[in-house]
């Protein structure tokens, strides 16, 4: 009797030990220690075959496009909610150059059982949030939800590599049951409404108040205020038919972070476009991109 409660106890320990919840705070940047890695992997999740995978793709992917990526694969998160967990880490980071905000965050967190993308403003026109989703279908959960942790991430990071290379999302519908006629007409369709929507919303944009004209032309734009994570502009605008000059208020909102870029807890530079050089190994850098609300998550 007694051995057997040892044993519980032991068990229930190591259960206790083991079971590190992170804050973005925690995650290291291993590119600031080495500029050929990417994947922070602390609770040794992956393979070291599978880290040394994801990180040759993502070194592909910044010296052939700039484009900088931080991986982080954990257990458990604290905020639990992987979107803003992503987005907390990426804007602490500063993922990406500050002139382009051309970061990638991926964040993979076992106990949440959750992916999730956070793409900077610069890389959101090649990453939609659509293309995010669909890699993580076609490539990811299926492997996640069998606990297939380095197949899962091996094969969304080099679809990323391909995407981001290309510079285009390429559908080549191996999976996809569909009839090649459905598939176009869902095309067609889904291309009228949103160039219908497009067109509309331009119209309206563009429309004269004084002339009705479509003629209004965007000629200057300035920061009334930015504070809490809300963004205040004011936009205005000249027609180039009357000459008719009018102004409009713009409010868009921004991740704030919790971090500071000018340095942080980690050994081998700040933030902020500060290096990091040890160990034999000369350090990357992050150059302090900001992110909107850009990517995608799915749970498994």
């Amino acid at each position: 009797m007694k051995k057997a409660l040892v044993s519980v106890l032991f068990v229930l320990l190591c259960g206790f030990i083991s079971a590190k919840v992170y804050k973005p705070s925690d995650i290291t940047p291993v590119h600031l220690q080495d500029r050929n890695r990417y994947t922070s992997n602390p609770d040794g999740i992956l393979s070291d075959q599978a880290v040394a995978r994801i990180d040759a793709a993502f070194r592909t992917v910044e010296d052939s496009t700039g484009i900088q990526t931080l991986v982080a694969v954990v257990t458990d998160i604290d905020p639990d909610d992987c979107f803003e967990f992503a987005h907390q880490l990426a804007e602490k980071v500063g993922v990406g150059r500050s002139s382009s905000n051309n970061g990638l965050v991926i964040l993979l967190s076992t106990g949440e059982r959750c992916i999730q993308f956070a793409t900077g403003y610069g890389v959101e026109g090649v990453l939609p949030d659509a293309i995010c989703k669909r890699v993580q279908e076609r490539y990811m959960n299926a492997h996640f939800a069998n606990n297939e942790w380095d197949e899962g991430m091996v094969a969304g990071a080099e679809a990323l590599r391909d995407i981001l290379l290309k510079g285009e999302y390429d559908d080549d519908d191996d999976d996809e049951d569909l009839s090649a006629i459905a598939v176009l007409c869902v095309f067609l369709g889904m291309m009228l409404l949103i160039i219908g929507l497009v067109v509309a919303v331009d119209r309206k944009s563009r429309k004269c108040p004084n002339c009705g004209k479509i003629t209004l032309k965007q000629v200057g734009i300035s920061t009334i205020s930015k504070q809490n994570g809300v963004k205040k502009e004011l936009l205005t605008f000249k027609c180039s038919h009357c000459g008719f000059i009018t102004s409009r208020n713009r409010t868009s909102y921004y991740s704030t972070g919790t971090g500071s870029r000018g340095s942080g807890p980690h050994i081998g530079g700040g933030f902020g476009g500060g290096g990091f050089s040890g160990g034999g190994h000369i350090g990357g850098s992050y150059g302090g991109g900001h992110f909107g609300g850009g990517g995608a998550g799915s749970r498994f």
